[in-house]
C-alpha cells in the first residue's frame, strides 16, 4: 500500500515535470528534477522491497 502511494506520488511529479518540459522546453532544472525523481523512485522502491534483517 505504501509502495503504491509513493509510486503514485512520484508518477504525478514526473508527469508534471514532463509537461513542463514539453510546454517550456528542456532546461537544466528540468533535467535536475528528473534526476531527483529517479533517485527518489529507486530509493523508495529499494527500501520498501527489502525486509530489515532479523536479529
Amino acid at each position: 500500500m505504501i509502495l503504491a502511494a509513493a509510486m503514485l506520488f512520484i508518477g504525478m511529479l514526473s508527469a508534471l515535470t514532463v509537461y513542463v518540459a514539453v510546454t517550456s522546453g528542456i532546461t537544466f532544472l528540468t533535467l535536475v528534477a528528473l534526476l531527483v525523481l529517479g533517485m527518489f523512485a529507486s530509493g523508495i522502491v529499494g527500501v520498501l522491497r527489502h525486509r530489515p534483517p532479523e536479529d
